[in-house]
C-alpha cells in the first residue's frame, strides 16, 4: 500500500510533499520526494506514527480486564495503534489472572493491544487508591502475578515506601518489567535506590502523587513529582485533559520546560463509567476518576496548553512511550522496517485515517 502527496511527521522533523509504501505489514520505504504512482493520495494531511497509550484502563464504555477487544477498538479508531492494558486494583477484585486471560486472547494481529500495564495493587491508599484500603506486598500473590503475566505485563506502578518493596522490586526486574512510582510519599533518596532496579516512570504526575511529611510546619518536602522532574533517567506520564483537571496548565507548561519531549509520555488514563461533566474528564461519585481521552484529543490539550511544536507532540505521544516500555524497536516512529501502524492527521490534528499493520482501517476523507 502506497500513501502519497503527505507531509510526514518524523521523530525530529517534517518531510512535507512525501510518499510511504508497506508491504505485508512493514514501511518498505520512504520518499522525500513523492513520485510515487497510484496509491492513496492524503491530500496534503500529516502522515504520523500512530500513538502508544502506556496507561489506559479502558474506553469510556468498557474497562479492558473484562471487554478488551471493545476497548481496544475504540481507541484504535481515534489512532492509537499500540496501547497497553492498565489494571487497576478493580481489575484485581476481578481477578487479575482472569484479566490476563481475557487481554491475551484479545491480542493479535488486528489489535492494538501490546501488553499490561499493573497500576499497583501496592500503593499508599491514602492517595486516593479505590477506596482507602491497604493492599499489602504480598511475595506470594506477586510471584503468581508474574507467572501468569510475565509474557504481558511492560510496566508495574507501586509505592516502593511499602514494606517488602525491595524485594517485589527485585523480582520484577528480573521479569524485564519496567517500574513506575506513584501513589507514594517516597523521598528522593528512597526512590534514587530503585533506580537501579529499573525504575524510570512517574505514572501520571501530578495527580495521585504524594511527598513526605514535612519537618518544619509552613515547608514542603520533595516527593516522587520533584524526583520525576529532576532526574533525565526519568520519564513523565501526563494526563493532557481540557479542563487542567489532572494537571493543571501551569504545571503541565513546567513540566515540558523541565523534562521535554524526550522524557514526557502523554497517556490518556482513560476509565470506564462514571459520567464526563460535558469534558474529556471522567467523574464518579464526584470524584476525578481517571479520564474520557484517547491520545489525539491529548494531542491538542497538550498543543492549547504548552505551545508545544507539532513535531514534540507527536513525539510525546508516540516515540517517547514506546521507548519507556521497549516497543520501539518496531513501533513508535516512522522508519523502513518498523510496523506501518499510522495515523492520518489533517492540518487541526484531528484524525481522518488509522492504519494498522499496513492496512487502512479508518478512512473519513
Amino acid at each position: 500500500m502506497i500513501f502519497k502527496n503527505c507531509t510526514l511527521i518524523m521523530e525530529d522533523r517534517l518531510i512535507p510533499g512525501a510518499s510511504l509504501a508497506a508491504e505485508d505489514g512493514i514501511i518498505s520505504r520512504i520518499c522525500t520526494k513523492d513520485r510515487e504512482s497510484g496509491g492513496i493520495d492524503l491530500q496534503g494531511m500529516y502522515l504520523a506514527p500512530g500513538f502508544v497509550d502506556i496507561h489506559c484502563h479502558g474506553s469510556g464504555a468498557h474497562w479492558f480486564f473484562d471487554e478488551p477487544a471493545q476497548a481496544a477498538a475504540w481507541h484504535l479508531n481515534a489512532g492509537t495503534t499500540s496501547l497497553l492494558c492498565s489494571l487497576w486494583r478493580n481489575a484485581g477484585t476481578y481477578s487479575f489472572e482472569k484479566a490476563f486471560r481475557n487481554i491475551r486472547a484479545a491480542m493479535g494481529p488486528d489489535s492494538c493491544i501490546r501488553g499490561i500495564h499493573m497500576e499497583g495493587p501496592y500503593l499508599d491508599p491514602s492517595l486516593g487508591s479505590e477506596g482507602g484500603s491497604p493492599w499489602p506486598i504480598d511475595q506470594e500473590e506477586y510471584t503468581r502475578l508474574l507467572e501468569a503475566g510475565s509474557d504481558l505485563i511492560r510496566q508495574w506502578t507501586f509505592d516502593p515506601a511499602q514494606p517488602g518493596a525491595e524485594d517485589f522490586a527485585a523480582a520484577v526486574q528480573r521479569a524485564g518489567i519496567v517500574l513506575a512510582v506513584c501513589y507514594s510519599k517516597a523521598t528522593p533518596e528512597l526512590l534514587e535506590k530503585y533506580l537501579n532496579y529499573g525504575l524510570r516512570v512517574g505514572s501520571h504526575m501530578l495527580c495521585g502523587t504524594g511527598e513526605p511529611a514535612p519537618r518544619f510546619a509552613g515547608t514542603r518536602e520533595p516527593g516522587s513529582d520533584q524526583f520525576v522532574l529532576f532526574d533525565d533517567r526519568m520519564t513523565a506520564e501526563v494526563i493532557a485533559d481540557s479542563l487542567g483537571g489532572h494537571v493543571r496548565p501551569y504545571y503541565l507548561k513546567l513540566i515540558y520546560k523541565c523534562k521535554g519531549p524526550d522524557r514526557i509520555a502523554l497517556v490518556s488514563d482513560c476509565c470506564a463509567g462514571g459520567d464526563t461533566a460535558g469534558s474529556d474528564v471522567n467523574i464518579i461519585n464526584g470524584e476525578l476518576y481517571g479520564s474520557r481521552l484517547t491520545l489525539s484529543v491529548a494531542i491538542r490539550n497538550m498543543q492549547k496548553h504548552t505551545g508545544a511544536g507539532l513535531v514534540e507532540l507527536i513525539r510525546m505521544a508516540s516515540a517517547t512511550p514506546a521507548k519507556t516500555v521497549g516497543l520501539y524497536d518496531r513501533r513508535g516512529s516512522i522508519a523502513p522496517g518498523k510496523a506501518a501502524d499510522l495515523v492520518i492527521l489533517d492540518q487541526d490534528l484531528q484524525v481522518r485515517g488509522v492504519v494498522l499493520g499496513g492496512k487502512l482501517v479508518r478512512k473519513d476523507f
